[in-house]
C-alpha cells in the first residue's frame, strides 16, 4: 500500500533529527475579534440551555455557537445581538444575545448549548451565573 501523501513529511539531517524549517510553511497569527468594554452593568441569577446543535431546534439565523436568549433583566435598550459575559464559578465566556426567553425563578438567560457546555455538563440542566455588560 502506498503512503498518504496529505502531509509534509519533516526532512531529516545527518543526526536523525527533524529540520525545523520546512519548505512552504505559513505562520499564522490567528486574532480574535474584540469583546466590546463592559458598561458596569450585572445581573445574577441561574443559565438554563437549548438548542442542542445538530439536534435540537435552534434560531433559524444561527445553527450553533456562542449565542443566548435573554431574560427580561438582560433585555435593557437595544440588547438584540449586544455581547455579554456569563460567568460561572472561576469560568467565563462571551455570548451574543440573539433571542428571547420567557424565563422564569431565578433563570435569566438560556444560553446555547455550545456556550452553556463551556461552563457545565449539559446534565447539570441550570448553573448558576452572573451576566455583565
Amino acid at each position: 500500500m502506498a503512503p498518504i501523501r496529505d502531509f509534509q513529511i519533516a526532512a531529516r539531517d545527518s543526526g536523525g533529527r527533524a529540520n525545523p524549517k520546512l519548505p512552504n510553511t505559513v505562520e499564522v497569527e490567528v486574532k480574535q475579534a474584540p469583546h466590546p468594554k463592559l458598561t458596569g452593568r450585572r445581573v445574577g441569577g441561574s443559565a438554563s440551555w437549548y438548542c442542542q446543535t445538530g439536534v435540537s431546534a435552534c434560531h433559524h439565523a444561527y445553527p450553533g455557537g456562542m449565542y443566548a436568549a435573554a431574560g427580561s433583566e438582560l433585555r435593557i435598550g437595544d440588547w438584540r445581538g449586544r455581547q455579554v459575559k456569563v460567568c460561572a464559578g472561576g469560568d467565563c465566556i462571551w455570548v451574543r444575545l440573539i433571542d428571547w426567553c420567557a424565563c422564569g425563578g431565578a433563570r435569566i438567560i438560556d444560553l446555547y448549548s455550545d456556550a452553556f457546555r463551556r461552563l457545565a455538563p449539559l446534565n447539570s440542566g441550570v448553573v448558576r451565573v452572573t451576566v455583565s455588560w
